[in-house]
């Protein structure tokens, strides 16, 4: 993920981290979780002025998307 989207490591990390467990649930969707997180999560940064809870949010999105694909 672009380094750029995020306010500092500890934000990138938390990120990632959801990422990952988004990944050891579902390992068969690895790419495409990590192309919909991104894509979940650009326009949140835009517009979110507290930005704690954003892996939550994106997190829960794209589950939702893979448990209706499956």
């Amino acid at each position: 993920m672009d380094p750029c989207l995020f306010q500092d490591d500890i934000e990138r990390n938390q990120h990632e981290d959801a990422i990952n467990r988004l990944c050891d649930e579902y390992p068969e969707q690895r790419e495409l979780i990590r192309k919909n997180y991104q894509e979940s999560l650009v326009p949140l940064l835009a517009v979110a002025s507290i930005r704690t809870y954003l892996p939550i949010f994106v997190s829960r999105k794209v589950k939702d998307g893979l448990t209706v694909k499956h």
